[in-house]
């Protein structure tokens, strides 16, 4: 302890630059954040709503930057030993985060506690350098950083379906102004030329994500005062409202004068001008409210300020590496008993009557986080109509659990099919081995559609394992106490209408699908 209050005291920086301890610390700090990246780095990829997350890093640096150089002088930090026992309950901490994170990756709630703690480390070795002057004059760039963190699933959910019922119901108010008959159900906006959906892109949620970006950055930069900040964040969001339903507006309108054909050629076209007029109004707002110029900082010559030694640094370093060794450790560790499974992939059947690739929303595609979506459908020489969906998942990009949270009895009832009865697993043979397949029989307008689920694990344990994997809370820290991480998997899902008869169904599912299995000549890497 004695050796941490000598150094921990004060000294005094030349030039008022960068002090080895500066680089060291910020160094540790950037190994915590780029392992926060590493995991977030998929939804910024895959999920069209936080793509804006790869500018987030850069943008915070800047205003770091910015920030530093007209830094204030630093005073001396009370509570030190407070100060310290907080870092290392947070490096502490970062093992079981690891562990929890490991196993689930899409989890948004671990994602939410991994970027806190990230944060809160990064303002307690700028409280420790600089005292409550820096804490106060760092917090907002740092802060910042929250904002590429995906929102919580819950609160994403209702805004999406809130913003899509406004904007379909402002809609049908405008074209009712404009003499276009239009009426609402739900998301759907009914009029003469058919149904036009407000789906999740239109509903605006992107553009004021975007546009709140756009907004905390400018405010920050041009170091505006709460109330304009507040008043430039409102705004921001109002234009991306306004803009959407402009954008709906225009493309409802657009069905409405020369058809579906001429809205999906205008649809992208309508998506980036609402972008170029969010931007534009939020930047002119900026400029609206902002008085003078904002010009160079003066620096300080000299600058006071504290140290860490050079061996907490280091250790602090090598624990974070030490964290990446046993967790991978843990995990390798419970799944050395496992045994690979045959793999296999889908002869799609394209010379069939009617063949066609069927679409797969965005929505729905960043949910499942796959890394392969494939939907067709066709009918056979007996009129009867198929529809097959095929999703693979690589190692390690989501839980074990998140295929299994979108089975046939969750997700088809939401377009508006019932389920009539669930007849259990049986085993189909598939050229030299047997696929676990769940059968369902659900109503379509009154007509018996039969379903037939199956989830193919890559690697199987030789032991059972009891898990109940239900994406809750409790299952997903059983799968860590369990060692079990996600190691690929695929799914398929056989819609059949046409039989009406369960056993007849079933024996034209097994015909086909013996058909439509192709097994791979060798393991995937």
């Amino acid at each position: 302890m004695s050796t941490l209050v000598h150094t921990g005291s004060i000294r005094e920086s030349r030039r008022g630059g960068m002090t080895v301890s500066h680089w060291l610390t910020a160094s540790v700090l950037g190994l915590c954040w780029l392992l926060l990246f590493l995991r977030l780095q998929v939804d910024w990829s895959i999920n069209p709503q936080y793509n804006y997350g790869w500018m987030v890093p850069v943008l915070a640096l800047a205003l770091v930057w910015r920030r530093w150089s007209n830094r204030p002088a630093p005073a001396q930090p009370g509570g030190w030993l407070v100060t310290a026992l907080a870092a290392g309950a947070i490096f502490l901490l970062w093992l079981p985060i690891r562990l929890v994170e490991e196993a689930n990756p899409e989890w948004r709630l671990v994602l939410w506690v991994h970027a806190v703690a990230a944060v809160t480390l990064t303002l307690l070795a700028v409280y420790w350098f600089g005292g409550w002057p820096w804490l106060r004059h760092f917090a907002f760039p740092i802060g910042f950083l929250l904002i590429a963190v995906p929102w919580p699933t819950g609160l994403e959910r209702i805004l999406i379906q809130n913003l899509m019922r406004f904007v379909a119901v402002v809609t049908v108010e405008l074209l009712d102004a404009l003499s276009i008959p239009a009426v609402q159900h739900g998301n759907i906006i009914e009029i003469g030329r058919g149904l036009v959906g407000v789906e999740e892109a239109c509903s605006g949620v992107r553009s004021i994500q975007t546009s709140l970006l756009t907004c905390l950055f400018l405010g920050e930069f041009y170091r505006f005062a709460w109330p304009k900040r507040g008043i430039l964040v409102l705004g921001g969001i109002l234009l991306a409202i306004v803009a959407n339903v402009g954008r709906t507006l225009f493309l409802v309108w657009t069905v409405s004068t020369s058809g579906f054909d001429a809205m999906h050629d205008r649809h992208d076209a309508a998506g980036i001008a609402v972008v170029v007029a969010v931007m534009a109004g939020v930047w002119g707002l900026a400029s609206l409210l902002r008085k003078t110029p904002f010009g160079p900082a003066s620096t300080i010559s000299a600058v006071a300020t504290r140290r860490l030694p050079r061996a907490v640094l280091l250790g602090g370093a090598c624990w974070l590496l030490a964290v990446e060794g046993v967790v991978e450790w843990w995990f390798r560790a419970h799944e050395a008993d496992m045994i690979e499974s045959p793999r296999w992939s889908i002869a799609w059947p394209e010379e069939q009557p009617g063949f066609s690739n069927l679409e797969i929303g965005e929505t729905a595609l960043a949910m499942l986080r796959c890394d392969e979506a494939r939907s067709a459908g066709w009918r056979d020489a007996r009129g009867y109509q198929w529809k097959l969906n095929f999703l693979r998942w690589e190692p390690g990009r989501n839980s074990a659990q998140l295929a299994k949270s979108h089975r046939p009895e969750v997700c088809l009832p939401g377009a508006g099919l019932r389920l009539s009865a669930d007849l259990g697993v049986a085993p189909v043979s598939v050229t030299d081995f047997e696929l676990p397949v769940r059968r369902y029989v659900f109503t379509q307008q009154g007509r018996p559609l039969h379903v037939y689920y199956a989830i193919w694990e890559d690697r199987l344990p030789t032991r059972q394992r009891a898990l109940i994997e239900d994406g809750s809370m409790a299952s997903r820290l059983a799968s860590v106490a369990a060692g079990k991480r996600h190691l690929g998997q695929q799914v398929l899902q056989l819609a059949i209408l046409g039989p009406t008869d369960t056993d007849e169904a079933f024996n034209v599912f097994q015909t086909e699908i013996k058909n439509l299995i192709r097994k791979s000549p060798r393991s995937r890497s």
